[in-house]
């Protein structure tokens, strides 16, 4: 499995929802996460990254995102102190792990593996 997919987690999403609503979820979760990716390339305000960390943060722990997930809370947390240069310094990061998580689970759904 992808070093940005807790499996543990994955199984029990599935269980919860059941494997034949899995790719309608997948779809919509990766299609947030390109809107989301794109949105913070274009150097958005302090602010909208803050919205931005928070949608992902529960988001992504709920698919399993654990990578992401943990980077959002942190983001979040820097975003809503005002902490501008943090934030800057590590978004690229942010957009990276975004990438690899959106990566991870379009290729869990070519696959039709989870």
């Amino acid at each position: 499995m992808s070093q940005y997919i807790n499996q543990i987690a994955l199984n029990q999403l599935v269980q919860e929802v059941g494997g034949e609503n899995v790719p309608f979820l997948f779809g919509i979760f990766c299609d947030e996460l390109d809107e989301f990716i794109e949105t913070l390339t274009a150097q958005p305000e302090i602010e909208k990254v803050r919205e931005i960390s928070h949608c992902l943060k529960s988001s992504a722990g709920s698919f399993g995102a654990d990578k992401l997930a943990m980077m959002a809370i942190h983001i979040e947390e820097k975003a809503k102190t005002e902490q501008k240069e943090w934030v800057e310094r590590n978004i690229s990061e942010f957009v990276n792990i975004a990438r690899g998580t959106e990566l991870a689970y379009r290729e869990l759904l070519m696959k039709q593996v989870y």
